[in-house]
């Protein structure tokens, strides 16, 4: 019974992913409701930076010596908000959406996922 309970959930499982390729989603609810935007209190100060720190700059950092920076690219660097507005839309790509691939060991919550697409689509003010 074991085997057939596990064969079930794993044919549930993959028909829930959606997406054959396992690739990210590559283009994630970019455009916000209006009003969202309008409320938002998402800034750079008050949620971007404080993002970056806890969840990117442990390997997106100039900082960061080439063999510690568990295969992040060399040159993508979020150490200022300039770095990260130029990098805005791999951020997007690759830590929001359904199947996200950053940071690679897990890290954000899907609301701190939502949070951040949220801050980019409404312009990362």
């Amino acid at each position: 019974m074991r085997s057939w309970l596990s064969s079930v959930v794993f044919v549930i499982g993959v028909a829930a992913c959606g997406n054959d390729s396992g690739t990210p989603d590559p283009d994630p609810d970019p455009m916000p409701d209006p009003d969202e935007c309008e409320t938002s209190y998402l800034a750079y100060d008050n949620f971007g930076a404080p993002f970056v720190v806890n969840w990117c700059r442990g390997c997106h950092s100039s900082s960061v010596p080439e063999g510690m920076r568990q295969k992040a690219p060399v040159g993508v660097n979020f150490d200022t908000e300039a770095d990260v507005l130029e990098w805005q839309e791999r951020i997007r790509i690759r830590a929001t959406g359904a199947m996200p691939t950053m940071p690679p060991a897990g890290g954000p919550s899907t609301q701190e996922r939502a949070l951040l697409a949220e801050w980019i689509a409404c312009g990362m003010k």
